[in-house]
C-alpha cells in the first residue's frame, strides 16, 4: 500500500508540477500517506481489541456465581440434556424427571469470541474504508468539488473569461456558503456538516492565496491577516466541534493550495509564512484535541514542501531564511509532540506518535544538513546542538513528573544521545564514526529494553560489535592530536561506555530478557572495560612513557573506585565484583610484566594510592549483604597482603642492592613476608581494622602462604648463600644472615601457638606432627648452614658441594655435630616421655654411625676423623645411661616382682 500510494504521487506530481522536483515531492507526499494510513490502521485495530477485551471482562463480571448446594440431603435427579445452551431450554421444566427442591439453572451468558486485529490493508481497501466512513457522498463530493473549483480557477486564470476581482469574490462566496451551511446542519447532521465546513475552509484558504500570489488583489499583509483569521476560525471549529474531519479538510486544504496554483515563483519567504500560519492553527487545535493524525498532515505537507524546495529552488544566499523557517517548524512540531502527549486519552497513557518524535528530527536534519553542508565542520555543530536541545528537553519533561511524559522523555533523551554520537563522526574521522555506531548500538539496545523488543537488542549488540570490528580495522595507523583528544582515545571511551551501559541495561531487565540473553551482560560489560583500558594504556604510552607504571596503575585504582561506586548505587553486584580483579590486574602490570624494581616509572605514588583505595572499598564491603561479595572479602584481604608483600620485599631488595653489597640485598625477601607474617599471627591483639575485624581470615587464610614463603626463603637463602656481611667482619650467629634466619622461625612458631586447636589448619594436620617436623627441619638446616659458614670464615674451608663432601674438617664436624643433636634430642624427649622425638634423635645417631663408616672411615688416619669417632661414640655412650627409650602412652608401667 504505502509503495502504491508513493507511485500514485509521484505521477500526480509529475503531472501538476512538470519536473522532476514534483515527482520526488509526490511520491514523498504518497510514501507519507500512506504511512499515515498504516498508522491509522493500525491505532483503530488497538482501540477495537481494547473495546473486546471491555465486553469480555465486563461479561465475565456479570456472570452470576453458582449457589452453594443445600444442606439437606436432596435425591439424585435425573437430568435430560437441553438441545442447546439456550437459556429458554435450560429452564423447561420437562427435561426435569422428578421436582425438588434444587436451585434453578444458571443461565449462561455467552462470551464473544475475541477478533483478531486485520492484517494491513491494501489501497483500494483503505480508499473504500476511508469513503464509506461517515457520509460516503458527502466525502466524495467534497473533494471533487474541491478539485474541481480548483482546476476552475486556473482554467479561468489561464484564459481570462471572468474579471479577475469576480473571480475571487465568487470563490469566497461559495467558500463561506458551504461554511454557513455546515454549520448550520451541526446539530442535525453532524458528519456531513463538518465535511461541508472542511470545503470551506479549504476555499477560503485557496481564495486568499490566489488572491494574494496570483493577482497581486491582496496586500501581503492584509493577505496573512486573513490566513490567520481562517485559521483561527477552523481551529475554533473543529475544537467546539471536536470534529477531526474538520480539523484534517481545513488543514490540507490550506496546505495544497499552494501547491494546486503554483506559478513557479519562488518566494520562498511568502510561501513559507503562509505555512507558518497554518502550522500555528495545528498548534492551537493540539492545545486542545490530541489529534494524532491532523498532527501528521501538518508534518507531512510542511517538511514535504521544505524538502521540494531544497531541491529544486534553493540557492546559498537563501540559507539564513529558510534555515530559520525549518528550525521555526522544528520547533512547533515539538510542542505540538509534547501537546498530543499531554492531551491524550487515558486509556492510551504513554502512547507515543513515533512518526512525530523520531521523523520530524530526522526530516529537520535531512535538510538542514544538506544546506549548511558545504561549511566546515557545519554538520558536526548541528548535530551537536539537536543533541543538547533533545538532552536538554529530555530534562524538563522529566522533571515535571508527569507520567504521560516518562516515555516521550525517555525517547527525546535517546535521540539526544543518537544526534550527540552523531556530532563525534561528522567533526573526526572514520575511525570515530565506527566508534559511534557502538554508541548508536547502545541506543538501539536501551529502546528494545523500553519496549520489550528483542530484535531491536539483538541488533544493538550486533551494531557495537560492528563498530568494534571497524574501529579495529583502522587502529594501526598514527594517532594524532593532543593528549585524550584524539580519534583513538575518543572512540576507544565511546565504545567502553557504550558497552558498560549495555551491560548494566541488560542486567536490570534480565528478568523479562530471553533464554539466550543470559550471559549479554557480563559479555558486554567486560567488553566496555577491554576497550577502556584500551584506550586509556594505548594514550599512556603515546603521552606519558615516562610514567607510564604509574600512571597504568592509577587507571586501574580509579576504575575499580568508579566501578564499585556506581555498582553500590545503581544496585549492580556484578560491578562490584569486578573490583576483586584490581590486585591481580595491578600484579600484572607493575609486577609480572618484568620490571627493574616496582617503584618504577613514578608507581612510587601510584601503589600506596592503590592499596589505599583497596582497602577503603574492603571497608565499605563489610556492611554489603551480598552473598558473593562476602565469599570473595577473604580473598580479597589475602591477596592485599600476598601483594604488599611483594611489591615491598622487591623493592626494598632493589633499593638495599643499589647501597650494599653480600647477603643483605638477600633479606628484605625473607624479613618482609615475616613482618606480614608477625602482623597476621597477633591479629586479634590488634586495634580495629583490618586485622582485628577479620583475625581469623589474616591466621588461617592470609598466613600460610606467608609461611610457606619464609620456610623456601630460609631453606634456599641457607643452602645456596655464602653469608656475606658486606662491611661487617663475619661473627658466627650473629651475622645478618643467622639473625634473620632466628627472626624467621620465631615468626614461624609463634604463628604457629597463635592458632586455636579448633582451627582448619590444626584439625588438617592432625596432632601437628607434620608442621612440628617441618620445623625442625628447618632448625636442623639453617644450624647446618651456619657451622659451614663458620667453618669457611673461622677456618678457610670450601663452601661448594663437592668441596664440603670431600672436606675431612667439615664431615669430621658434621659428624660431632649431628651427634650432638641427636643426644640432645634424646636427652630432652626421655624427660618430657615423648616416645616420637626421641625415635628422630635415635634416627639422627644411627645417621651419624653409618656416615662414620661410609664417609667419614676414608680419612681415618686424620686426627679431625679420630675426634669425629670418640665424640660420637662417647655421645653414645653417654645417651644410652641418660636417656632410655621412653614408653609408649598406651604402655602400662611393669608390676614389681
Amino acid at each position: 500500500m504505502i509503495w502504491t500510494l508513493a507511485l500514485v504521487g509521484a505521477l500526480i506530481g509529475a503531472s501538476f508540477m512538470h519536473h522532476a522536483g514534483g515527482t520526488a515531492v509526490g511520491a514523498a507526499l504518497g510514501y507519507l500517506l500512506g504511512r499515515v494510513l498504516k498508522l491509522d490502521t493500525d491505532l483503530q485495530a488497538l482501540r477495537e481489541e481494547l473495546r473486546i477485551q471491555r465486553a469480555v471482562n465486563a461479561a465475565t463480571a456479570a456472570k452470576p456465581k453458582v449457589p452453594e448446594a443445600p444442606a439437606e440431603k436432596v435425591e439424585p435427579l435425573q437430568v435430560v440434556p437441553p438441545p442447546s445452551w439456550s437459556v429458554a431450554a435450560e429452564q423447561t421444566p420437562e427435561t426435569i424427571s422428578r421436582p425438588t427442591a434444587q436451585p434453578p439453572p444458571i443461565p449462561r451468558t455467552p462470551v464473544p469470541a475475541p477478533v483478531l486485529a486485520p492484517s494491513s490493508p491494501s489501497l483500494i481497501s483503505n480508499a473504500i474504508d476511508w469513503i464509506r466512513g461517515g457520509n460516503p457522498l458527502a466525502r466524495v463530493g467534497i473533494v471533487i468539488l474541491f478539485f474541481g473549483g480548483a482546476f476552475l480557477a486556473k482554467y479561468a486564470a489561464e484564459h481570462s473569461y471572468f474579471p479577475i476581482g469576480l473571480r475571487m469574490i465568487a470563490l469566497a462566496i461559495g467558500a463561506l456558503v458551504l461554511l454557513a451551511v455546515g454549520w448550520g446542519l451541526r446539530n442535525s447532521r453532524a458528519v456531513y456538516a463538518q465535511t461541508l465546513q472542511g470545503g470551506g475552509i479549504a476555499g477560503l484558504y485557496l481564495t486568499v492565496f490566489a488572491a494574494t500570489r496570483l493577482y497581486d488583489l491582496l496586500l501581503p499583509s492584509a493577505a496573512l491577516a486573513l490566513l490567520v483569521l481562517i485559521a483561527v476560525v477552523a481551529a475554533i471549529l473543529a475544537v467546539v466541534q471536536n470534529a477531526l474531519a474538520l480539523a484534517v479538510f481545513g488543514t490540507a486544504g490550506g496546505f495544497m493550495a499552494p501547491i494546486l496554483l503554483s506559478t513557479g515563483s519562488s518566494n520562498h519567504i511568502a510561501l513559507f509564512s503562509y505555512y507558518t500560519i497554518l502550522n500555528l492553527g495545528v498548534f492551537a487545535i493540539a492545545w486542545f484535541r490530541a489529534w494524532r493524525v491532523l498532527n501528521l498532515v501538518g508534518f507531512i505537507f510542511t517538511f514535504g514542501i521544505v524538502g521540494a524546495f531544497r531541491a529544486t529552488s534553493y540557492s546559498p544566499e537563501k540559507l539564513l531564511s529558510a534555515d530559520g523557517f525549518l528550525l521555526l517548524f522544528f520547533l512547533l512540531y515539538i510542542g505540538i509532540t509534547i501537546l498530543f502527549a499531554l492531551r491524550q486519552k487515558p486509556d492510551l497513557k504513554g502512547y507515543v506518535s513515533g512518526s512525530l518524535v523520531f521523523g520530524l528530527p530526522l526530516a529537520t536534519f535531512a535538510i538542514h544538513g544538506s544546506m549548511i553542508e558545504p561549511y566546515q565542520y557545519g554538520l558536526a555543530w548541528s548535530a551537536l546542538g539537536f543533541g543538547v536541545f533533545y538532552l536538554l528537553l529530555a530534562g524538563v519533561l522529566h522533571l515535571t513528573r508527569r507520567d504521560n511524559f516518562s516515555l516521550l522523555s525517555e525517547a527525546f533523551a535517546a535521540l539526544g544521545v543518537i544526534f550527540g554520537s552523531l556530532a563525534i563522526p561528522l567533526a573526526f574521522d572514520h575511525q570515530t564514526t565506527a566508534a559511534s555506531w557502538a554508541v548508536e548500538g547502545a541506543g538501539l539496545l536501551w529502546i528494545g529494553m523500553r519496549q520489550q523488543r528483542w530484535m531491536a537488542r539483538a541488533f544493538g549488540v550486533l551494531l557495537q560489535a560492528l563498530g568494534g570490528a571497524a574501529f579495529l580495522l583502522d587502529i594501526n595507523h598514527e594517532v594524532l592530536g593532543p593528549a585524550v583528544f584524539n580519534r583513538l582515545t575518543i572512540g576507544c571511551a565511546m565504545l567502553a561506555i557504550a558497552g558498560v551501559l549495555s551491560g548494566y541495561w541488560l542486567q536490570r531487565n534480565r528478568e523479562t530478557a530471553r533464554p539466550w540473553e543470559a550471559g549479554w551482560s557480563i559479555i558486554a560489560t567486560l567488553w566496555g572495560l577491554a576497550w577502556w583500558f584500551y584506550g586509556g594504556f594505548s594514550e599512556i604510552v603515546r603521552t606519558l612513557p615516562q610514567y607510564e607504571r604509574g600512571a597504568d596503575l592509577i587507571l586501574l585504582t580509579i576504575t575499580a573506585q568508579l566501578l564499585w561506586l556506581y555498582g553500590s548505587r545503581l544496585r549492580w553486584p556484578f560491578a562490584r565484583h569486578l573490583t576483586v580483579a584490581l590486585l591481580p590486574a595491578a600484579a600484572c602490570i607493575g609486577i609480572l610484566s618484568g620490571p627493574a624494581h616496582p617503584f618504577i616509572e613514578s608507581a612510587a605514588v601510584a601503589w600506596p594510592v592503590l592499596f589505599v583505595i583497596h582497602y577503603l572499598l574492603l571497608y565499605f564491603s563489610d556492611a554489603d549483604e551480598d552473598k558473593t561479595t562476602q565469599r570473595l572479602l577473604p580473598w580479597q584481604h589475602a591477596a592485599a597482603f600476598w601483594l604488599l608483600a611483594v611489591v615491598s620485599a622487591w623493592e626494598l631488595h632493589w633499593q638495599v642492592d643499589l647501597q650494599m653489597y653480600g647477603v643483605w640485598s638477600v633479606l628484605p625477601w625473607g624479613l618482609t613476608p615475616a613482618l606480614l607474617l608477625f602482623l597476621c599471627a597477633r591479629a586479634s591483639d590488634w586495634p580495629g581494622w583490618p586485622l582485628q575485624s577479620h583475625a581469623k581470615v589474616y591466621q588461617e587464610f592470609v598466613a600460610p602462604p606467608l609461611a610457606l614463603w619464609m620456610a623456601f626463603w630460609l631453606a634456599g637463602t641457607n643452602l645456596n648463600s655464602d653469608g656475606n656481611s658486606g662491611n661487617l667482619i663475619y661473627m658466627p650467629l650473629l651475622n645478618p644472615l643467622d639473625i634473620a634466619s632466628v627472626l624467621i622461625l620465631l615468626c614461624l612458631n609463634l604463628w604457629w601457638k597463635q592458632l586455636s586447636p579448633e582451627s582448619a589448619l590444626r584439625r588438617q594436620t592432625g596432632a601437628s606432627l607434620w608442621p612440628r617436623a617441618a620445623f625442625a627441619g628447618l632448625v636442623f638446616i639453617w644450624l647446618n648452614a651456619a657451622l659451614i659458614r663458620a667453618l669457611h670464615y673461622g677456618m678457610g674451608t670450601p663452601l661448594t658441594f663437592d668441596g664440603i663432601s670431600n672436606s675431612i674438617i667439615v664431615q669430621a664436624a658434621l659428624s660431632i655435630f649431628w651427634g650432638l643433636l641427636g643426644f640432645i634430642a634424646m636427652i630432652w624427649s626421655a624427660r618430657r616421655s615423648q616416645r616420637e622425638v626421641w625415635m628422630v634423635g635415635a634416627a639422627l645417631m644411627a645417621v651419624v654411625v653409618i656416615k662414620l663408616f661410609v664417609v667419614d672411615t676414608s680419612g681415618s688416619g686424620t686426627l679431625a676423623r679420630i675426634v669425629a669417632f670418640l665424640s660420637v661414640g662417647a655421645l653414645l655412650l653417654l645417651t644410652g645411661y641418660l636417656s632410655p627409650l621412653p614408653p609408649r602412652r598406651a604402655e602400662e608401667e611393669p608390676a614389681p616382682e
